[in-house]
């Protein structure tokens, strides 16, 4: 590698990296000030056989959670039932947590093409599953 290939390598990396921390899994970038009216409404996602329905006043009824996927990204174990929902916020991040049955699962929130996106990395980060619901209908 010649030295003008070294310099560009050097000045270039740090700025990959500056621009992949804003972006999450699936090349969605994260979404920034997202206010509870935006999230209610029933989110779907056909690749994993999920709804989510989150109502104004905090509560949440959802079909098909998934909290197990085997190595071809299938589902082997789910959560379904009613519980609540809130934004968790932590400096400029923020997450969508929902409880149901006792059970806390953090869904990330992201922007597709404008749109906001919900998404769950399900088991093993390795494993790189995941779940991206969108918004159906408000509720």
């Amino acid at each position: 590698m010649s030295g003008r290939a070294w310099k560009w390598a050097l000045i270039s990396a740090p700025m990959a990296l500056s621009v992949s921390a804003c972006v999450g899994w699936g090349g969605y970038p994260h979404a920034q000030n997202v206010r509870a009216s935006q999230l209610v409404g029933t989110w779907r996602s056909q690749d994993c056989d999920t709804r989510l329905t989150l109502k104004a006043d905090g509560s949440a009824s959802a079909a098909g959670i998934p909290t197990d996927m085997d190595l071809d990204g299938r589902t082997v174990d789910s959560l379904s039932g009613a519980g609540t929902w809130d934004i968790y916020e932590s400096g400029a991040e923020q997450e969508l947590d929902v409880t149901i049955e006792n059970e806390e699962t953090p869904f990330n929130l992201y922007r597709d093409n404008g749109h906001l996106v919900v998404g769950l990395s399900v088991g093993d980060p390795d494993d790189m599953n995941s779940c991206v619901l969108t918004r159906h209908s408000t509720g």
